[in-house]
């Protein structure tokens, strides 16, 4: 003889696995969505961080670890190192007319690439301005 509590169904454990199933699809998409935007965002002020450091280097194009202390400052809560930002001149150099580029790389780390065994993303943003 089975004992039978009331209000228990048969078909509550079945629930359990079907939420757990479910629920495991559910969070992966929502911590995904957020991971993009985290991405996104972090891009964003990544590409900021180099063109305000183009700007500087505008005016500034030798002074090269001034321009990479204006890319690091520009973005504190990147984690940017100055030797991730690199500076260029247009093969004529960093004379007036020519021009400056500002590159910088960062590698992005999202919460949920443990669990998909995904890599790090590399970001880079570049910008380019004339010398004055």
């Amino acid at each position: 003889m089975h004992s039978h509590r009331p209000g228990w169904s048969h078909t509550a454990g079945q629930a359990v696995v079907e939420f757990a199933i479910a629920g495991v699809l559910f969070f992966m998409i929502v911590f995904g969505t957020v991971d993009f935007g985290r991405a996104i965002f972090v891009y964003s002020e990544l590409t900021n961080a180099v063109r305000e450091g183009a700007r500087y280097a505008q005016i500034h194009p030798t002074q090269t670890a001034g321009i990479k202390d204006v890319v690091v400052n520009k973005s504190p809560s990147l984690g940017i190192r100055a030797a991730d930002v690199t500076v260029s001149c247009s093969p004529g150099g960093c004379e007036p007319g020519g021009t400056v580029r500002v590159t910088a790389r960062l590698h992005f780390q999202a919460v949920t690439q443990r669990l998909l065994g995904i890599r790090p993303l590399t970001l880079q943003a570049s910008a380019e301005n004339v010398i004055e």
